[in-house]
């Protein structure tokens, strides 16, 4: 009688162990299913791309500098300083180096100028006076002819950021 009712009360214990194993798996799975049912979000409209996160807007000049250079080909070195007299003077930019390597980070090769330009201007319209746009657009002139000439595509790119910084007729546009 002694063995019979050490033995329920092993089998007992044992099937606790089991029950309370089998209802942790049931709830894992249950939180599993649960993730899996919630609404999948796009991204789409909530999400930032890195360029929107700018917030400083001598970056987002230094930026937009070398993404218009940026075409595929390496970067000259009349380009590159060039860029680095910009932000010196009037940029007016402490840690230069510090500053390129963190634009560059931004810029991706071959990306068209004007989809960089479109995510950063609403920082730059925020930001920048008319005459501090006038003199951005100026910067890039600069920068596109540093080598040769600029290119058709460069101009239009300058021409397309000073519309929607500026409007067509040079005067800041409200929205």
């Amino acid at each position: 009688m002694p063995v019979l009712l050490g033995l329920v009360i092993i089998v007992s214990v044992v099937f606790w162990i089991m029950r309370k194993r089998a209802a942790a798996k049931a709830r894992k799975i249950s939180q599993n299913v649960n993730e899996l049912q919630r609404p999948i979000s796009l991204g789409l409209p909530d999400t930032e791309t890195p360029l929107q996160r700018v917030r400083d807007p001598r970056l987002a000049a230094v930026i937009l500098m070398i993404q218009l250079i940026r075409t595929g080909s390496p970067v000259t070195a009349a380009e590159r300083t060039k860029i680095m007299e910009l932000m010196e003077h009037p940029l007016e930019i402490k840690n230069i180096s510090g500053m390129f390597q963190k634009a560059w980070a931004y810029t991706e090769p071959r990306r068209p100028f004007s989809l960089a330009a479109d995510e950063l201007q609403p920082l730059l319209r925020k930001c920048l006076s008319d005459d501090e746009c006038t003199e951005l657009l100026s910067m890039l002139r600069q920068v596109a002819g540093a080598y040769s000439e600029p290119s058709e595509l460069q101009a239009e790119a300058i021409v397309r950021l000073k519309r929607r910084l500026l409007g067509s007729n040079g005067l800041r546009v409200v929205s």
